[in-house]
């Protein structure tokens, strides 16, 4: 990840600088295995744009070998855009690889929003990931778990953070299926957007979760899937 960060930050340091400063030997031997693990070359991700970037990065994100990758994607593969409403979201916030850190960031805020439970404050629940471009490594992958609340906390939770969601624009992706699909079908997303050059704007991709896992068996899960554009 901090060769990726390396190449997307600064476009005119030399790919054998960053591969010796990852710790290669030779250029040679950061190409081999950059290329192995991303089916492309180092400069030419670099040349990939912002859209595929993040589609690259998604893809590391995902889970490697479990049943949910052997499965076919139940989602619509042409986008609806919609603008979303402000939203109030009270958040728990990890960073790391979204695959691994979500489900932790999901078991560290439910227990902390019981009392708006009891006062059914919640309108929404959802997951927001984003790649910050100002950090580096596992540091610059955001994940927060959360809920969007009918109106502005007056507390906010120990542990919980706030904020504001403005309104945006998003291309709008239903899948139906297991929650862990969800970082494979943003893989696809990211390809069905750089397909049709459809330009993003700067913010967090969101899962929306429609359905309750409690009640809900997993092939029948619903997730609306946002990301940001312009």
């Amino acid at each position: 990840m901090n060769a990726l960060r390396m190449l997307q930050e600064d476009l005119s340091r030399p790919v054998t600088e960053i591969a010796l400063n990852v710790g290669y030997d030779t250029p040679s031997a950061f190409n081999k295995v950059f290329k192995k693990i991303l089916n492309v070359s180092p400069r030419d991700f670099r040349n990939l744009g912002q859209v595929k970037q993040s589609e690259v990065i998604y893809r590391l994100s995902k889970p490697n070998d479990n049943r949910e990758t052997k499965m076919k994607l139940n989602m619509n593969l042409k986008p609806e855009v919609i603008t979303r409403p402000d939203v109030h979201y009270l958040y728990f916030e990890k960073t790391g690889p979204f695959s691994e850190i979500a489900p932790l960031a999901w078991e560290e805020m439910l227990p902390r929003i019981g009392t708006y439970f009891e006062h059914k404050l919640i309108s929404e629940f959802l997951g927001l990931s984003k790649i910050d471009q100002n950090k580096k490594g596992e540091e610059a992958m955001i994940y927060q778990a959360g809920v969007g609340l009918l109106s502005k906390p007056e507390t906010v939770p120990n542990g919980l953070q706030y904020q504001k969601i403005k309104s945006g624009k998003y291309a709008r992706f239903l899948l139906k299926g297991p929650y862990p699909q969800i970082w494979i079908a943003f893989d696809q997303i990211f390809k069905v957007l750089a397909e049709s050059q459809t330009r993003l704007r700067d913010g967090f991709c969101i899962e929306n979760y429609l359905n309750d896992p409690k009640v809900t068996p997993e092939p029948e899960l619903l997730s609306e899937l946002l990301v940001p554009i312009a």
